[in-house]
């Protein structure tokens, strides 16, 4: 039987609503694999941005928790605590040549926008986290395990979020 090489992307939109929203993606990338007429090959899953991972693991309510519970947001938080002290968070740049900027932890101002934020826990958080992941397809499905989801991370504040998927492999004609 023969067999061609495919090669299939496709970028999706998350919106997450705060610091440490883990957001369950497995099913958008199942149909994603699906469509991409790969039989046998991988699926890699990346996100655009510094600050927000892509894993792998359970979907359980006291894993992940919500925006105040959590044993991933304890576990990260100590790693990485949002209210110490980091570098990146007193950026020098052409609107603030001297640095000592007054910026808070993404509260929004008098009219609900949230500008600068001080995320230096989010970047060092990121180093735990992967911002990809590859997993295998075969037989036209992904290869996971009984409780393995894949999961969106936000490390740092509500905002739109960016990942592209790519499916490559064999298809059978």
């Amino acid at each position: 039987m023969a067999q061609n090489f495919i090669s299939k992307t496709k970028e999706l939109t998350y919106k997450t609503k705060y610091r440490l929203h883990f957001i369950t993606i497995t099913k958008e990338v199942e149909e994603f694999v699906k469509k991409s007429k790969v039989e046998t090959g991988v699926v890699v899953i990346q996100t655009h941005h510094t600050t927000c991972g892509i894993w792998i693991n359970e979907n359980e309510k006291n894993l992940i928790g919500d925006k105040n519970s959590g044993d991933l947001r304890r576990i990260l938080d100590r790693f990485a605590g949002p209210k110490e002290d980091y570098g990146h968070n007193d950026i020098q740049d052409s609107k603030n040549p001297k640095g000592k900027r007054s910026t808070h932890l993404c509260e929004p101002d008098e009219n609900g926008v949230i500008n600068e934020c001080i995320n230096g826990h989010a970047h060092a958080q990121a180093m735990v986290l992967p911002s990809s992941i590859s997993m295998i397809v075969e037989n036209g499905k992904l290869v996971k395990g009984t409780w393995q989801e894949i999961m969106l991370v936000e490390l740092d504040h509500n905002r739109e979020r960016k990942i592209t998927l790519l499916a490559q492999g064999v298809m059978k004609n």
